[in-house]
């Protein structure tokens, strides 16, 4: 078995040289106070966000842009395959399902449009990646698909089919992808799990942790959902979340679902720790104003805690598994902040709501 240094030495040095082309706060702020998206946009040019910039320069479409640099990161992902040996690269590989899952997600949802809902979608599917990530399959073919069965035929061979197949035809009863989508997460986290198992001790137990801050903040993103949305209560939340998180168990739920001012937690986990210092409780968040507004105030303390972990794995000992999770955190937090930025220009925001979104 190679030694840390030998693992991770060469890779650690190419995703910090790629970490070190991130945009500065001070060039965020200017984005955020930009008079216009055309303005905005052009604050892109010689970034590494340039392909946002030349593509709605030649076709008006911010979407194209995002498409392309998503591909890029995908693809730079999946090009670390080469530099990994056993069990390491089993783990990455696991990680992309993340992004297969996504994708997975989309074709599905354009399928549900045209099919059941009877929408147009024509044009949507130019966004889609159509490279192969972990398993071949074409969005092309499942979003042209006659029925549940045809879509089930269109991901076989992958793990995705025995999902639909028990998912989608209750899908369209219920006209609702939810329970399908929840199914495809659970997946995810069952087989990144299942491949951090089977890391060193060290890098086990940095990934365990980071993934299990992960669930939790999933988890509590859900329960917003749950109560706000689907008007569930406390027992049927609890069957839905995912398992092997820190902290949300049957009492957190119901404490959370009773506006208790203990909301969920115990055990010093970073990411309730950080939530209680923010906002008091879960139990608070769910229990006041409405569920958009709740919902957005929990996901931008997600993406806070989420960083301030990528932080600490940066800061840390620089040869492990830290290096990658930290990585593709906050590559994915800075697309998502220079989108809701421009997003937002696009529709002519005031700043100070942008900035609430960040």
């Amino acid at each position: 078995m190679r030694d840390a240094l030998t693992t991770y030495g060469f890779l650690s040095a190419k995703l910090k040289t790629r970490l070190s082309k991130t945009l500065p706060p001070e060039a965020i702020d200017r984005l955020v106070k930009a008079r216009s998206l055309p303005e905005a946009v052009q604050f892109l040019k010689g970034t590494a966000f340039a392909a946002i910039e030349e593509a709605y320069s030649a076709t008006g479409d911010l979407r194209s842009g995002e498409s392309l640099l998503n591909a890029r990161e995908l693809e730079l992902y999946t090009g670390m395959f080469r530099y990994l040996d056993e069990p390491v690269l089993s783990f990455v590989r696991a990680l992309s399902l993340r992004f297969e899952v996504d994708k997975v997600k989309d074709a599905v949802r354009l399928w549900f449009d045209l099919r059941v809902r009877k929408r147009d979608v024509d044009g949507k599917s130019g966004y889609l990646y159509r490279g192969t990530i972990a398993h071949r399959f074409d969005v092309d073919e499942v979003i042209r698909a006659a029925d549940a069965d045809a879509v089930v035929a269109a991901l076989g061979g992958t793990p995705y089919a025995a999902i639909a197949g028990r998912e989608l035809p209750k899908a369209v009863a219920a006209r609702s992808l939810f329970e399908f989508e929840m199914a495809l997460d659970r997946l995810f986290y069952d087989e990144v799990f299942n491949a951090a198992a089977r890391l060193g001790k060290s890098d086990r137990d940095i990934a365990e942790r980071i993934l299990g801050v992960d669930v939790d903040l999933q988890n509590i993103s859900w329960l917003v959902r749950f109560k706000g949305y689907y008007n569930m209560n406390a027992e049927q939340a609890l069957n839905h979340l995912i398992p092997r998180g820190k902290t949300i168990n049957a009492s957190a739920v119901a404490a959370a679902y009773a506006g208790e001012k203990s909301g969920p937690g115990g055990g010093g986990a970073l990411g309730m720790d950080l939530l209680r210092k923010s906002y008091g409780s879960v139990g608070t968040l769910l229990s006041g104003g409405d569920a958009a507004s709740r919902l957005a105030m929990m996901e931008a303390a997600l993406r806070r805690i989420s960083a301030a972990e990528a932080t600490k794995s940066l800061g840390g000992y620089p040869f492990s598994i830290g290096i990658v999770l930290a990585y593709f955190t906050r590559s994915r937090e800075e697309l998502r902040t220079i989108m809701t930025i421009l997003n937002a220009k696009n529709y002519a925001l005031p700043e100070e709501r942008i900035r609430s979104f960040l």
